[in-house]
């Protein structure tokens, strides 16, 4: 049996302590999620090369289908009135099917700018925020994400005022906005947006419509419930908003 040349042994070597360190190092980024790890290890080295945060660089897109032309435009459109912040773009990489109204990973990470915290939209309107960051992806909690904590200051627009509540999520994931005054003229089809009240979400996002009103059990008050204006069961691409310094 011919032996194996001493280099050769080298060379494996410390190609398998790459890989073993790959492995460890973006485990602990995500947990040891494997499929999370795997985006990181895929998508590292692409991003290391990608540093301009205000354009648009899908890498890897194929855009043959005119949706997803469409969805590109309206995401222009939409970064041009935030001002005060830099635009990163992003596609949509991973979603765990099991929990599918709470979080997607996204192909950006530290490298790109993001931090935890910051507010994500796509072309229509207010998305989600970023809970999680790796090097090259990041993990958004979906705006109809259930968690207990996840509430949103609002603004409802009507014809001579806004009302400003708290929006947040039922076990089903729908959005709704409790104890208006039976008073308040509200009615479906009006406008919600974010307040601007928070740290983390800039006044004036678009977040859906009401698509239905409630008296509470007592009649005293009316919840809403919001139909989002995004499409959020189909995400491809997404802006996070990094505000300037």
């Amino acid at each position: 049996m011919k032996k194996i040349d001493w280099k050769y042994k080298i060379l494996l070597i410390i190609l398998g302590g790459g890989v073993l360190f790959s492995l460890l190092f973006f485990s602990f980024q995500y947990n040891w999620n494997l499929s999370y790890i795997l985006s990181d290890i895929v998508y590292f080295p692409i991003n290391v090369t990608t540093n301009n945060i205000n354009k648009i660089n899908i890498i890897g897109t194929n855009f043959e289908k005119e949706e997803e032309l469409n969805a590109l435009k309206e995401i222009v459109g939409i970064s041009n009135s935030l001002s005060d912040y830099d635009i990163i773009s992003a596609t949509v990489i991973n979603r765990n099917t099991l929990y599918w109204n709470n979080e997607i990973v996204i192909n950006k990470g530290k490298l790109s700018g993001i931090t935890t915290g910051m507010a994500v939209i796509d072309g229509n309107g207010l998305i989600g925020k970023v809970t999680s960051v790796s090097l090259s992806t990041a993990r958004i909690l979906l705006i109809t994400n259930n968690n207990s904590s996840n509430k949103i200051s609002v603004k409802i627009k009507l014809e001579d005022k806004t009302i400003n509540k708290i929006m947040t999520t039922d076990k089903d994931n729908n959005l709704f906005i409790s104890g208006i005054d039976n008073k308040e003229n509200i009615k479906v089809g009006d406008l919600v947006t974010t307040s601007g009240l928070s740290d983390i979400f800039p006044s004036g996002i678009d977040i859906g419509y009401i698509e239905k009103i409630e008296n509470d059990k007592f009649g005293i008050s009316k919840k809403a419930y919001i139909k989002p204006k995004s499409n959020l069961d189909n995400l491809r691409f997404v802006l996070v908003l990094k505000r300037k310094i």
